[in-house]
């Protein structure tokens, strides 16, 4: 009984886990916060980005105008199979985009413009000085800025006149062959006012990454590195969810200070910036990218619908700015502040630490560690051995999908002797069981009315035999959830897989394998209305994984038997469950109980368990030959 409980527990464990990334509920538990200084919207955003820096890698736009960056692309990328996003006559894939967040009008605390990434804001009131009545305050994100494009250098320089006689400088540079910009914030004072200042600004993120439609890994997301000790102790995350606000907080600010980066990501990439040297960030502050106008609109004209898509412009969206402080100490002496700015694949193998110091531990904490139930089955530490092993074999044969094939069998291997041994336990058990069951079959009939004195017999002939289901009998299991969890935390959110390709039809292991498309839901009710596409990887799965279970052994504990029972309905609930789950995980599946099969079909017969129906059925064939 305790067995079946615990393995019931531990499928319900699961299930639950996989039905919570199906139909994420995010609750903010942010509390609204009223900005100090009210947005200017009487300079529009700039409509075209002409200047330009780029490398092997990176492709980004810019305007003079606020002196921010309104696009970006990814040379070694390519647009997603399924979505046809290619931009005009390149390949390139366009991971950020500020069009994507529509220009909103209007001054009211909910309302946002369109965001720049990389944009420098003064939070402080002395460069541009704010309407004390109105709390409007026009920021350089809107000002005019003179633009000195070095080629050689491969630089952007920026500079902006304050009427305060402050010039201020912001400066990138693009070097070869990496996917960071190294950047300055710059200011020299020229009036005795403006000396002796301390000069608070912002960098933000932007709000416009490119985002990947996966109900398994909701995006895009910001998040906040937060030390404790002088070491990376966590990063907090903040999470647009699509939903209307309703009591729901818009913003989030952090006051710690030494922040090392604030980033913003999405399923595949991240932009994130980091503030160079010991000091940090001074607080930071996240805001999501909500038009409440624009929503109210949109709920006439869907009938009073509450609900939006998480893809949905009006909370779907959010940026991250990090604050820092350059105080001025002299006349004509420039004070400067140095940043790196990231903006590229989630890949360990690019995002390393020895060049990206703690904002390398992004990955680990935005795929891994964001949930209890990662941090119970250890995902932080399998899931990156499992995407080793599985680099490890494309290396050797070029094809990911052979490289998970490859990778089932390792485990597989891993695992028999620890199945080996677990199943000679269960068969000497059993077979014990099968010697006593007359007895308790009597005493079943004898104490039919008495579950106390029935209770008691049976305990005795327990006793008296030393009956005890073996106590490593779940441990296979055990070991199996660790990886499986980790396989699939793995598979949903590794860039190693985006699009790479296995054979015929399957053309990104990273989405389901979509043999056809239906040109919409299949139903209107769960789980059919999911069903877009014909995915025939899970239905394979759902067979081998159903022939797997009936080519087991019937137990003869009746506990063991209604517990298998119980079990032939897993791979019916799962199939429907990962029907639109990347076919890498399908194929894992596949491939593990096609072995499951071949060991009961093949090895089973030819290395029988001892005591096992097939060991003894062997020992009479051959005492016959004999």
């Amino acid at each position: 009984m305790g067995k079946r409980i615990l393995t019931i527990a531990l499928w319900g464990l699961v299930a639950v886990f996989i039905m919570q990334q199906c139909f994420p509920d995010k609750e903010p538990v942010e509390t609204n916060r009223q900005a100090e200084w009210l947005e200017s919207f009487a300079v529009a955003a700039p409509t075209e980005y002409p200047l330009v820096l780029e490398n092997e890698f990176l492709r980004s736009e810019w305007s003079a105008t606020g002196a921010s960056c309104g696009r970006v692309m990814l040379k070694q990328f390519s647009a997603d199979l399924h979505d046809g996003d290619v931009v005009a006559d390149e390949d390139w894939l366009v991971v950020y985009d500020a069009h994507w967040v529509e220009e909103k009008a209007g001054t009211s605390g909910s309302n946002y413009r369109r965001r720049d990434a990389f944009r420098l804001l003064e939070t402080s009131d002395f460069l541009l000085p704010g309407d004390q009545e109105t709390r409007v305050k026009q920021n350089l994100d809107s000002v005019s800025w003179e633009v000195d494009f070095n080629a050689e250098a491969n630089t952007l320089t920026f500079t902006w006149e304050s009427p305060a006689q402050v010039t201020v400088i912001k400066k990138l540079r693009l070097d070869p062959g990496v996917y960071h910009f190294d950047a300055e914030v710059a200011v020299i004072p020229h009036a005795k006012a403006a000396i002796g200042r301390d000069l608070n600004f912002e960098l933000s993120t932007g709000g416009g990454i490119r985002m990947t439609a996966d109900n398994f890994y909701p995006n895009p997301f910001v998040g906040v590195g937060l030390k404790e000790y002088g070491q990376l102790e966590e990063v907090d995350f903040m999470l647009p969810d699509g939903k209307p606000l309703r009591n729901r907080a818009v913003a989030q600010r952090w006051t710690q200070t030494r922040i090392p980066f604030v980033v913003e990501g999405s399923k595949y990439f991240i932009s994130g910036i980091e503030a160079v040297g010991d000091r940090g960030f001074d607080g930071a502050v996240a805001e999501v990218l909500f038009d409440d106008l624009d929503f109210t609109n949109d709920q006439k004209i869907k009938g009073g619908s509450l609900k939006i898509s998480p893809q949905s412009e009006y909370w779907g969206r959010a940026s991250v700015a990090g604050g820092f402080t350059i105080h001025t100490s002299a006349a004509e002496t420039a004070e400067r502040q140095q940043f790196l700015w990231y903006f590229g694949p989630k890949d360990t193998r690019i995002l390393t630490e020895s060049q990206y110091g703690e904002m390398s531990e992004v990955i680990h904490y935005a795929d891994y560690g964001r949930s209890f139930f990662y941090r119970l089955f250890l995902t932080s530490y399998i899931a990156p051995v499992i995407l080793w092993i599985m680099t490890f074999f494309h290396t050797l044969v070029g094809n990911w999908g052979i490289a998970i094939i490859l990778l089932t069998i390792v485990v597989k291997a891993a695992m028999f002797p620890i199945m080996r041994h677990s199943q000679i336990k269960m068969a000497l058990y059993q077979a014990k069981m099968a010697k006593v069951k007359p007895q308790l079959d009597a005493i079943n009939k004898k104490y039919a009315n008495d579950a106390q004195a029935k209770n008691t017999e049976t305990m005795k002939i327990y006793k008296k035999h030393k009956l005890s289901p073996p106590i490593g009998g779940c441990l296979p299991m055990f070991l199996q959830m660790p990886i499986f969890v980790g396989l699939f935390q793995a598979l949903r959110s590794s860039i190693l897989i985006r699009q790479e390709p296995f054979f015929g039809w399957i053309d990104d292991l990273a989405k389901p394998d979509a043999l056809f498309d239906f040109g919409g839901p299949l139903l209107s009710f769960w789980p059919f209305s999911g069903m877009t596409t014909f995915n025939l990887l899970p239905l394979i799965m759902v067979v081998l994984w159903v022939a797997h279970q009936r080519s087991m052994p019937k137990p003869t504990d009746p506990q063991q038997a209604q517990m298998q029972k119980i079990m032939a309905f897993m791979p019916i609930m799962f199939g429907l469950i990962l029907y639109n789950y990347a076919a890498g995980l399908s194929l894992y599946m596949i491939t593990s109980s096609a072995i499951g099969i071949f060991e009961q079909q093949v090895i089973r017969k030819r290395w029988p368990v001892p005591g096992s129906p097939q060991a003894i059925a062997l020992a009479e064939k051959a005492s016959v030959k004999s």
